[in-house]
């Protein structure tokens, strides 16, 4: 049997500015999809994404905004970091100002 096509909507619900206007951001999108009869039933989940001003691209993906961002900041380190010693995880950033907000 054929699986009906469905739809998700997409929030934001955080934004983390890194500095200028040249640097970036992090966001944190929250994923509701819209269950259908005879097909998608996945549960809501949470996408971490880096914002380089040019690109957006996801870098982890969670229960929660918190897994999403902690996905995304091992990542980061695991393949970013290696390249560029001096270069500081934006993923650590925003999961700080997520846990200072709390």
């Amino acid at each position: 049997m054929e699986e009906e096509p469905g739809i998700a909507i997409i929030k934001l619900i955080k934004s983390y500015a890194l500095g200028g206007p040249d640097e970036g951001a992090v966001y944190v999108y929250e994923v509701r999809p819209q269950p259908v009869e005879a097909g998608m039933h996945i549960e809501e989940f949470y996408i971490a994404t880096f914002d380089d001003t040019n690109l957006e691209i996801a870098w982890g993906m969670g229960n929660s905004a918190e897994e999403a961002l902690k996905q995304a900041m091992e990542k980061w380190d695991r393949e970013v970091r290696k390249e560029d010693e001096g270069e500081e995880n934006p993923f650590k950033k925003a999961m700080n100002e997520l846990k200072e907000g709390e």
